[in-house]
C-alpha cells in the first residue's frame, strides 16, 4: 500500500478545542513540548524527533472507502504532520493502528478507510471538520491532521522591491531582483490537452523571494492560491496552473503583461514581461487606402483595440471605424465580411467565440453609423488564420486583428 501523499511543513500552532480533546492521550512531557498534532497523541515507546510540521493553509490527499473501491479526497486547511520512531522495541502495525483507532473512536471520529498500515478518519466537532491519517510501518509512525478551512487571501499590497501590480507572501522577503528594459522570457501555456512554451519580449522584471530567518513557511497551495486570486482580481487570464506554477496574461492601460509564479515553499520566483506593443501604423488608415487595398487583394487588415479579453471597443478605435464608414458610404455597392482573428494563446474554442463577438461589435458600430445591415456580415476565425508566427510577441500582435473581406 502506498503512503498517503501530503503537502505540509514547519510552524508551531495551538489548536484550541482540538488540543483539549487530545490532552488525555498525551503525557505531561509531550503536552509541554507540543510535539503532537491534536487531536491525536502519540504511542508510548515512540518519540518525535522534531517539532511538528505545520502550515496555515495546505492541501492533503486522503484515501477513503468508496463502495468496494477507494478514492482520493483532497482536503485543504490548516495542516500538521509529525513522524515518530521507536525509543526501544518497535510495536507491530496491528498494535499501532488499533491504538490510534481506539483513540479516534473515543473522540467520536468516523473511520473512512483502514488497512494493515493506514487509518483515515474524519472528526466533526463544534462546526469544525478535521481529517486525520495514521500511517505505520512499525519503525515509523506518520500522523497527518488537517482542520478544513476556506482559503483566505493574505498577499500583501505591492511595496519595496515587488512588481508594482503584485505584492508578496507575508514572511517572505525579496532576495534578488533582475530588471531589464528589453529582454525575453519563456511562459508555459495550456494548449488543448498539452502545453507549449511561448517566448515573450519586452520589459522584464524578475524577483526571488525566500522566507525571513526563523519565520513561517507557506505551502505551495497557499502561495499559488494567493497569486492566482490577486491576478484574477486584476482581470488576468490564467493560461496555465499546476501545484507549483501559475502563468497568466493581463492588460494594464493597454499594456499586455505576462506573469509567471513558481514556488517550492522555501522559494518563490515571480517573473513578469511587459510585452512590447506592435504598432501597425502611426495613423489610422484612410478610406481611399482601404478601398485601394480591397481592390487589389480583396482583403485589408485593421488593428482595432478592444478591452482585454473582451469584445468592447476602446475609445481609440473610433477613428478607424470612422474610416470604414467613409469607405462604405463612398461605395454604395460594397459589401464587407468583418473577420475577427486572435493569436493562439488560450483555449481554441474560447478564442473563436471571442473573435466572433469582436467581429459582431465592429459590425454593430458600422450599423450604428448608418450602414445597412445587409451589406455586412461577421465571422470569428479565432487563431485559425494567422498571418505571422505566433512564437514571438510581434507575430502574435499581428495576428490579433480585424480583416475586412470584400464580398
Amino acid at each position: 500500500m502506498r503512503r498517503l501523499s501530503i503537502s505540509v511543513s514547519l510552524k508551531t500552532l495551538r489548536w484550541g478545542t482540538l488540543a483539549l480533546l487530545a490532552a488525555a492521550a498525551l503525557t505531561p512531557a509531550q503536552a509541554a513540548e507540543n510535539a503532537d498534532c491534536p487531536p491525536v497523541g502519540s504511542l508510548p515507546g515512540y518519540a518525535a524527533g522534531d517539532a511538528p510540521t505545520q502550515r496555515a493553509y495546505a492541501g492533503v490527499d486522503f484515501t477513503v472507502k468508496k463502495g468496494d473501491d477507494t478514492e482520493t479526497v483532497n482536503v485543504a486547511g490548516r495542516s500538521c504532520t509529525q513522524s515518530y520512531t521507536p525509543t526501544g522495541d518497535a510495536s507491530s502495525d496491528l498494535e499501532i493502528q488499533d491504538n490510534y483507532r481506539s483513540q479516534l473512536d473515543g473522540l467520536g471520529a468516523e473511520t473512512l478507510f483502514s488497512d494493515d498500515n493506514h487509518t483515515v478518519a474524519k472528526l466533526d466537532k463544534g462546526g469544525a471538520e478535521t481529517w486525520i491519517a495514521i500511517y505505520s510501518q512499525e519503525t515509523e509512525i506518520d500522523v497527518t491532521v488537517v482542520e478544513k478551512q476556506a482559503f483566505k487571501p493574505t498577499l500583501t499590497a505591492s511595496s519595496g522591491k515587488d512588481y508594482p501590480l503584485l505584492g508578496h507572501m507575508p514572511g517572505y522577503v525579496a532576495d534578488n531582483v533582475n530588471k531589464k528594459k528589453f529582454d525575453q522570457d519563456s511562459f508555459t501555456v495550456q494548449d488543448g490537452d498539452d502545453t507549449k512554451d511561448v517566448n515573450v519580449q519586452g520589459g522584464l522584471y524578475q524577483i526571488v523571494y525566500t522566507p525571513k530567518d526563523g519565520g513561517p513557511v507557506s505551502s505551495d497551495l497557499e502561495i499559488q492560491s494567493n497569486y492566482r486570486a490577486a491576478l484574477q482580481a486584476l482581470g488576468a487570464e490564467i493560461l496555465f496552473a499546476d501545484g507549483n506554477h501559475t502563468v497568466a496574461r493581463l492588460d494594464k492601460d493597454g499594456q499586455d503583461i505576462w506573469v509567471k509564479v513558481y514556488s517550492q515553499e522555501t522559494e518563490i520566483d515571480v517573473s513578469t514581461v511587459e510585452e512590447k506593443p506592435f504598432e501597425a501604423s502611426i495613423k489610422p488608415p484612410k478610406a481611399d487606402a482601404l478601398a485601394a487595398a480591397l481592390a487589389d487583394k480583396g482583403v485589408v487588415s485593421l488593428y482595432i483595440n478592444f478591452d482585454f479579453d473582451k469584445a468592447t471597443l476602446r475609445p481609440d478605435a473610433a477613428p478607424i471605424i470612422a474610416q470604414v464608414v467613409a469607405l462604405l458610404k463612398n461605395d454604395a455597392g460594397l459589401k464587407l465580411e468583418v473577420d475577427g482573428n486572435t493569436d493562439n494563446i488560450g483555449g481554441h474554442d474560447y478564442n473563436v467565440t471571442l473573435s466572433q463577438q469582436r467581429a459582431e461589435t465592429v459590425v454593430a458600430a458600422l450599423e450604428g453609423a448608418g450602414i445597412a445591415a445587409d451589406r455586412l456580415s461577421a465571422v470569428g476565425n479565432g487563431p485559425d488564420k494567422p498571418i505571422a508566427d505566433n512564437d514571438d510577441s510581434r507575430g502574435r500582435a499581428q495576428n490579433r486583428r480585424v480583416d475586412l473581406v470584400k464580398m
